[in-house]
């Protein structure tokens, strides 16, 4: 791999094994800035195509306020999805001015993921109370966008269908979930943090980083303890704030016990555990809506 005098990687054309999912924020925004655009009759529609997305999925796409994320973050989910693939589309689309704009931000997230790879450590959270955190959304963003996965855990990356937001006393309904929906005919993975984080000495933005990177979406099981809990608000503020424009797609609210809708959910469409009549289609509804593309 060819490199300049200060480090920067220059051959951005081999990274056939670099997972596109650990692309930190920084190129991740240079391509949406070039790519939402459609300069020399080229954009991420382009590109999309070529990952071989229908139509229907790109025209849905193209109502999000950053489709050229939004198609990064769903792609990044793929076994198949590397950078080098993304790069090589990229020349072939004639778009030599987004690779290089990337090659440094995407050289330095090589060779990060590659040091990181090398370590073998379970996925941690930091074992702090609650009223310990600092629940500043902002915070932990900025310092995601300075680590990626490898930062926080090791060995092969799972990719979970969706993150399950909710309060302890609300374990039965998560218990049965976890029954229900891994099971066939099913056969979602869900993440669970009872189950799914270890306590230790890593950081609190390993949650984060689950929801952001690991997590194609969120289940929030809404509760009366729910709505009390600082943890669950923190956690649920993560995920609205990384897609406010494609909440009612990444978000899925559960109405488990009556309570009132924090603001932010109430244009979104629940799903009712409540009404006892309607729990025939419960969990087929709750699958359809975790299983879009």
């Amino acid at each position: 791999m060819a490199e300049s005098n200060n480090g920067e990687i220059t051959d951005v054309s081999c990274y056939s094994d670099f997972p596109v999912r650990h692309l930190r924020q920084r190129a991740r925004n240079i391509l949406s800035r070039y790519l939402n655009v459609n300069l020399r009759g080229r954009n991420w529609m382009d590109v999309a195509s070529e990952m071989e997305y229908d139509d229907i999925t790109i025209l849905n796409w193209e109502r999000e306020q950053d489709p050229m994320g939004y198609f990064l973050r769903d792609w990044g989910t793929k076994e198949s999805s590397t950078v080098g693939k993304l790069i090589n589309v990229l020349e072939d689309l004639g778009r030599h001015d987004a690779i290089s704009e990337i090659k440094k931000p995407v050289g330095e997230d090589y060779k990060l993921w590659r040091r990181k790879e090398r370590k073998r450590s379970p996925l941690q959270m930091n074992n702090v109370t609650p009223s310990q955190r600092d629940y500043s959304v902002q915070r932990i963003t900025e310092e995601l966008r300075g680590m990626t996965t490898e930062d926080l855990a090791s060995g092969p990356i799972e990719i979970f269908d969706a993150y399950v937001c909710f309060c302890k006393a609300d374990n039965d309904i998560v218990n049965t979930m976890i029954r229900i929906l891994e099971k066939p005919p099913y056969n979602l993975k869900l993440c669970v943090e009872f189950r799914d984080l270890v306590p230790g000495c890593q950081n609190v933005t390993a949650e984060a980083e689950l929801i952001i990177n690991r997590c194609k979406r969120m289940v929030v099981i809404l509760s009366p303890d729910f709505i009390e809990s600082k943890e669950c608000g923190f956690q649920a503020k993560i995920a609205l704030s990384y897609c406010p424009d494609a909440r009612a797609k990444y978000v899925i609210p559960v109405m488990y016990k009556q309570c009132t809708l924090p603001p932010v959910l109430r244009n979104i469409v629940l799903c009712d555990f409540t009404k006892k009549d309607e729990q025939e289609w419960f969990w087929e509804r709750l699958y359809c809506a975790l299983n879009l593309r």
